[in-house]
């Protein structure tokens, strides 16, 4: 190989990595805020898995309890298939079988339930008591009219909702909820 050619090669290799290594990303989202955009929030336990090809993966669970509303689809003790990439850098994820988990998500249009790395999907022992209690008594679903703005590189701009700094924003997502008072919404408990 030319100079020029080593030159082009590595150029080529610098942008297939980056590429193969930005493949997934998140934008950083309080629970309230994931679970708000869902489709879908159940509490479910994982009771197999099943590959579907080299791409994807589906688990079967058992729902008991469905977070965004006990009377739709799906509905509590139903058993349902979550479909998911196989990939960390297709946004996959990965659940372990007999385990419980806070699984929320999307719908295709074809109705099949789908979870990524980028919504919340979480073991419930990982969660803390308070976000359990949040989901438990609908305080999220409940305040989803009110707007939680995450704050990169800690600067955050005047306007409404709850503002979370980056420095902080473990701290809200773990301890706190953007709570609706009448028409203007604020952390509670704002102990961050």
């Amino acid at each position: 190989m030319g100079r020029m050619d080593v030159s082009l090669f590595c150029v080529y290799l610098v942008i297939c990595l980056f590429g193969i290594s930005e493949a997934c990303k998140c934008a950083v989202r309080h629970p309230q805020t994931i679970i708000c955009q869902s489709d879908f929030a159940i509490k479910a336990k994982i009771l197999f898995e099943e590959p579907i090809d080299s791409m994807y993966t589906r688990y079967r669970v058992e729902v008991l309890q469905n977070f965004k509303s006990g009377y739709a689809p799906p509905m509590r003790n139903s058993r349902v298939w979550i479909k998911t990439a196989t990939s960390s850098a297709a946004c996959g994820v990965r659940f372990q079988k007999k385990s419980t988990y806070v699984i929320a998500g999307y719908k295709d249009s074809d109705g099949t339930l789908r979870a990524s790395s980028c919504s919340l999907n979480r073991n419930i022992h990982d969660m803390t008591p308070f976000q359990l209690s949040a989901l438990d008594n609908m305080d999220y679903q409940n305040n989803c009219n009110c707007k939680i703005r995450e704050c990169p590189h800690n600067v955050c701009e005047g306007g409404q909702g709850c503002l979370a700094p980056y420095n902080k924003s473990d701290c809200y997502h773990r301890t706190a909820l953007c709570r609706s008072f009448g028409s203007t919404c604020s952390w509670t408990p704002n102990a961050c």
